[in-house]
């Protein structure tokens, strides 16, 4: 008898599926979560992304390649971007210099001050007199 041949099983190819990537955002200025959406009008080749809870909004050039979750970190990254200049306008107005050196000048400034305690102190004093004093003198001369 002969052996039967066994049917070889095709591989069938299965695409993988790639995750969907989100289309609904947190705002970067009210903290909603999947508030923010974007929209991409590639004829006129721009793309917004706009809060649905507090209308704050942001708009961009794009290209063939573009997807929402560009549009959205783009805002995010501007964000941060005028956060930062605006904390580096705050600091100017900051002393530059650190604590220990403020430190040794209000000790040096200490010291001055306690010399010329002791320069004031060896010099001769002129005695005030009182009124009464002054008045008594001046009786008694006439």
């Amino acid at each position: 008898m002969a052996k039967r041949r066994s049917r070889t099983s095709k591989l069938i190819k299965t695409k993988k599926v790639q995750p969907k990537l989100e289309a609904a955002f947190t705002c970067p200025f009210c903290n909603h979560d999947k508030s923010v959406s974007c929209t991409l009008d590639k004829k006129l080749k721009v793309g917004e992304a706009q809060c649905g809870v507090c209308k704050e909004s942001y708009a961009t050039t794009i290209h063939h390649l573009t997807e929402p979750i560009d549009i959205y970190s783009e805002w995010v990254d501007e964000c941060e971007m005028i956060n930062e200049s605006e904390e580096l306008r705050v600091d100017d107005h900051r002393p530059t210099e650190p604590i220990g050196i403020y430190t040794e000048w209000v000790d040096e400034c200490e010291e001055v001050n306690e010399s010329e305690k002791l320069r004031d102190d060896t010099r001769p004093s002129k005695k005030r007199r009182s009124v009464t004093d002054f008045w008594d003198d001046q009786v008694a001369s006439l």
